[in-house]
Parts: structure tokens; C-alpha cells; sequence
């Protein structure tokens, strides 16, 4: 387990925290605004062009609390069988879980919460997982 306080791992960690951070702020802000602004507008805090006005901080916090849990699990299963599609398998079912959970938990008592939003919001999630499988297996290649 010490392989997760190595400099090896914070690096990977580092950066991997930063390519998510860049890939959901591209989902979140271009290919996905509308349609969150369209079914969770109600929910959220709009700037006067109508526009979801993000908490950056806490959304920060968000994306590297999931980042790193990604980071663990896929770097753990390279630990145990280090392939391509050992990573990727991995990442796509931590980001469907963390996703899911997330997602299935506003559906059981958010009043309103649109069966499709969690949908597209899981199906982003494993993709995102699936993102960093890829990309953290190459970066555990680039420090070792």
C-alpha cells in the first residue's frame, strides 16, 4: 500500500486530477450546459443571461475527491495486472459507481429530478472513468 503515498502516485495523481478537472469543465460548460441548464435550472443559481453560476471551490473539491478515488482504484488494479484493459475496465466502473450513487440518490428524494439528467450525468461519469483508465495507465508507463 505504501505505492499510495509514493511520488510516483502524486504525480500520477496530480496529474490526472488536472486532465478530469479539464474534461468535466469542457462537458459541464460546452457540451452539457444547456441541456443541465434545461432540466436543473430550477435547481441551481442562473447569472442574468440565464446561465448556471457554478460554486468553483466546492466544484473543485468535487472533481478531485473524484479524481483520486479513480486514481487509487485503477493504479491499485495496475498494482495486481498491468493492462490497458485491466485501467480501463476499472476506471468505466468506478466512474459508473460514483456516478451512479451520486445520480440514483437525487432521483430517490430530489423533488423533480429528471430520470434522463441522471442518465446522461452516469453515462458521463463512465466515460470519464474509462478517460482515466486510459490516461493513468500511460502515465504510470511515463514515471516509472
Amino acid at each position: 500500500m505504501e505505492f499510495l503515498f509514493s511520488a510516483k502516485f502524486l504525480k500520477i495523481a496530480f496529474t490526472s486530477a488536472i486532465v478530469f478537472i479539464l474534461l468535466d469543465f469542457l462537458w459541464l460548460a460546452v457540451v452539457a450546459s444547456a441541456w443541465y441548464r434545461h432540466a436543473l435550472g430550477f435547481l441551481a443559481e442562473l447569472d442574468p443571461e440565464g446561465k448556471i453560476m457554478f460554486n468553483i471551490p466546492m466544484g473543485l473539491i468535487a472533481q478531485v475527491v473524484i479524481s483520486l478515488a479513480l486514481s487509487a482504484v485503477i493504479m491499485l488494479a495496475l498494482h495486481v495486472d498491468d493492462r490497458l484493459v485491466v485501467a480501463i475496465s476499472w476506471g468505466a466502473f468506478i466512474g459508473l459507481s460514483l456516478y451512479a450513487t451520486y445520480d440514483f440518490t437525487n432521483l430517490s428524494f430530489v423533488k423533480g429530478w429528471p430520470l434522463w439528467i441522471s442518465l446522461l450525468d452516469v453515462a458521463w461519469g463512465t466515460t470519464q472513468g474509462t478517460l482515466a483508465g486510459l490516461y493513468i495507465f500511460y502515465l504510470n508507463r511515463y514515471f516509472s
